[in-house]
């Protein structure tokens, strides 16, 4: 379907944050990863917000795109905060999944051959952050669903995208439903039997020039991928439309993107209707009996 702040780590185990504007928890847990380690799990850090009320909560699970979690200043970026303190005002649980940081990496968006990928580092911290939330008890354990943007929704499509081979072929399941903001498609295109293991909302801008939008359009052109996934095209949006206030520049530094440069920024009608149909699309899958 187309329609053309908060600095410190927790030294171990669960620790109150910092005072600023929302309750939050600093967490720690292990990612999947041991097997790529060849020992010890990495360490990862979470930044979990609870809502009012003891539960059992919907929970969501955020993925920051190559920019990590934090911005320059230290503090957790604007877009993150925004989403995280709005889905906690709706009701959901939602842990902030922090992968660069405990690797010792603040930012990868000018790294062309990247340490931490979307399909293999990442995928492992997504179904970790799932069995984390799994292990708490405010939280319905058959409500979780799974959000990123850009390489962390690139991450989304191969941790939602897995089938047998991922949590859903478990006996306690999967992601209950997934979104993923201007993902690159290009891998799960690639691979002929990719298809989300359920509903999926993919928001792309129709003039993304970081991840152009045409391989996610080829991708839900596929039988299998368009009767689970809703795709939007917003028309003059660029890569970053959902981030609040950001007036849209042209970054020159980027290893990935076509050319090295691409336009990032706000588009406000593109971020209104997202936010619009996020907010149906949780209620529907994590809140309904969708």
């Amino acid at each position: 379907m187309a329609v053309w702040t908060l600095t410190a780590y927790a030294a171990s185990g669960t620790a109150q944050a910092a005072s600023g504007v929302h309750a939050e928890e600093i967490v720690r847990f292990p990612s999947l990863d041991g097997d790529l380690t060849g020992g010890a799990p990495t360490r990862l850090t979470g930044r979990l917000l609870r809502p009012a009320g003891t539960g059992p909560h919907p929970s969501v699970v955020l993925l920051h795109g190559c920019g990590g979690l934090y911005a320059k200043t230290g503090r957790v970026s604007a877009r993150h905060v925004w989403w995280a303190t709005t889905l906690q005002q709706q009701g959901y649980e939602v842990l902030m999944v922090d992968s660069f940081g405990p690797r010792g990496v603040s930012d990868l968006c000018t790294v062309k051959e990247r340490p931490i990928r979307a399909s293999v580092e990442r995928k492992r911290d997504a179904w970790a952050a799932l069995a984390y939330l799994r292990n708490r008890p405010e939280v319905d354990h058959a409500r979780i669903g799974v959000m990123g943007w850009s390489q962390g929704a690139g991450t989304v499509l191969a941790a939602y995208g897995a089938g047998e081979d991922g949590p859903s072929g478990s006996e306690s399941g999967g992601f209950r439903a997934a979104i993923a903001f201007y993902p690159g498609c290009k891998t799960p295109l690639s691979d002929e039997d990719w298809q989300p293991d359920g509903p999926l909302l993919m928001l792309v801008g129709e003039k993304d020039d970081w991840n152009p939008p045409d391989s996610c359009v080829d991708l839900v052109k596929r039988d299998a991928v368009k009767e689970r996934t809703e795709l939007v095209v917003y028309p003059n949006a660029y890569h970053g439309f959902d981030a609040p206030d950001v007036p849209v520049r042209k970054r020159q530094d980027l290893a990935t993107a076509p050319g090295g440069a691409a336009h990032f920024g706000t588009n406000e009608d593109a971020r209104k209707d997202a936010i619009e149909r996020v907010t149906n699309f949780l209620n529907e899958r994590l809140r309904a009996g969708g």
